[in-house]
């Protein structure tokens, strides 16, 4: 399996982190970190992969002679009573030693390579664990912190609907404007809250996740600033990636190395037919006071042991082998299938997310200066209340779209990187040192300098 055509520094940077997040370019390392050490499915993994070595061991056992011993001693005591009594007492002792070694065995020799690629397929299933957890920690990071700037966003609007609530209230019963004013803010301010209430447990089910991924008890403290910049992947680049993807793919070499078994197992079921060949060297002494005779033996023994017919159970498990290639065969296309069509569903997803933030910067430009306008509007009497809300309203919702498509980016990026192999960092890194300390609070000042002369 090769290597992602990405660099892992990161990665290797992120085992080496200590558990001490003092600076945003070492919290989401410190996290994975923390999770490469304590999460129970790589533990899990772990000892299956340690579980698999011992059975390699197990099966190679038959390439080292088998030696037994024993020993015995006998007291014997015996009367008879007849016309002549007679009485024995006497004792014997021995000693045996064996010694056997299979030299031939087909079947016991496939079945030893076919437990090495047990291991090799353990060895995969577990960097594809590994893998997994990483995405999960990074998918549950960054939507952590999409969340909580959706939710920014949300607790401004509703912040402004109640204040605008207190003034339609008080120019209600000033007799100023009509009843209908109150309902329509009132029906705002509550539609508002629902979202926020939502937004509260998306929240709260990301920390949840990310803190039981990682088993640490850390609350994501740096958030991405609104105004990075985020490239598209072009034609080249993905040409480039999709000529690596059946090569360094865990899914597709899982799959691939399931085949290779099957294609063993059908190998070693043909072996059930050949002869085998065995060695085997046995010495016995024995010594009895009885009649003071002793006994040494030696034998040896060659062994050819040939199959021919056993009820037919090794020429339906032979069949069986050949089924299990099809079947294998149809997997690995499935998952060179599936990886394909995910591939092609992150870059399109990838590429619109780029594109949506493109378009989101000029919509939010353009709502807020509709909305600073309608708030002038209708403070002079020259638009309506409906104007105002439904302004506010559209400006604080493409601000969320804003940030789900940029943390949805993130995210996409880092599954698409998946997809090669261990997971690539390097441009997650590059985006945590450019975070900034969390804030609970949306700040305004941001909308400033988008209509100020775009983002810098």
């Amino acid at each position: 399996m090769t290597k992602s055509t990405r660099p892992n520094a990161f990665l290797m940077l992120s085992l080496l982190t200590t558990w001490h997040p003092i600076s945003h370019a070492s919290e989401l390392s410190a996290l994975i970190n923390e999770a490469l050490e304590n999460n129970y499915q790589i533990i899990n993994s772990r000892y299956e992969v340690e579980s698999s070595e011992f059975d390699q061991s197990i099966s190679g056992a038959f390439f080292y002679p088998t030696i037994n011993a024993s020993a015995n001693t006998t007291w014997n005591d015996s009367e008879v009573d007849s016309t002549t009594s007679s009485s024995n007492e006497y004792n014997s002792y021995g000693y045996r030693v064996s010694v056997s070694q299979t030299i031939l065995d087909m079947s016991k020799i496939r079945s030893y390579q076919e437990s090495g690629i047990d291991l090799q397929i353990n060895k995969l299933k577990h960097d594809k664990i590994v893998n997994d957890i990483i995405i999960q920690v990074v998918e549950n990071y960054f939507s952590y912190l999409k969340y909580h700037s959706q939710k920014k966003a949300t607790d401004a609007q509703f912040r402004s609907s109640e204040a605008r609530l207190k003034q339609i209230r008080r120019n209600n019963e000033l007799g100023n404007l009509p009843k209908t004013d109150v309902y329509e803010t009132q029906a705002q301010k509550e539609s508002t809250y629902k979202k926020l209430a939502d937004i509260r447990k998306r929240i709260n089910l990301a920390l949840v996740q990310l803190q039981s991924t990682t088993q640490a008890p850390i609350r994501p403290s740096y958030d991405v600033k609104l105004n990075n910049q985020y490239a598209e992947i072009d034609y080249y680049e993905k040409s480039t990636l999709e000529k690596n993807l059946i090569g360094s793919n865990y899914d597709i070499a899982i799959a691939k190395s399931n085949l290779d078994k099957s294609k063993r197992s059908l190998t070693q079921s043909r072996s059930d037919f050949y002869p085998t060949l065995s060695a085997s060297a046995n010495y016995e002494y024995t010594d009895s006071n009885f009649d003071s005779s002793k006994t040494d033996d030696a034998t040896y023994a060659l062994t050819l042991d040939i199959p021919i017919v056993n009820g037919g159970s090794d020429y339906y498990d032979y069949q069986k082998s050949k089924t299990k290639i099809s079947q294998f065969s149809s997997q690995y296309d499935q998952a060179v299938n599936d990886n394909r069509v995910n591939f092609e569903e992150l870059i399109y997803s990838i590429n619109t997310n780029v594109e949506s933030l493109a378009i989101l910067k000029s919509i939010i430009k353009s709502n807020y200066l509709v909305y600073k306008g309608n708030q002038r509007a209708f403070k002079l009497g020259t638009k309506t209340l409906t104007d105002l809300l439904n302004s506010e309203s559209d400006l604080y919702d493409n601000i969320r779209e804003y940030h789900s498509n940029q943390y949805d980016y993130i995210i996409n990026m880092t599954k698409l990187y998946a997809l090669f192999g261990a997971v690539d960092l390097a441009s997650l890194e590059d985006i945590s040192n450019k975070m900034e300390p969390i804030s609970d609070t949306f700040d305004i000042t941001i909308l400033e300098r988008f209509t100020a002369g775009g983002v810098k």
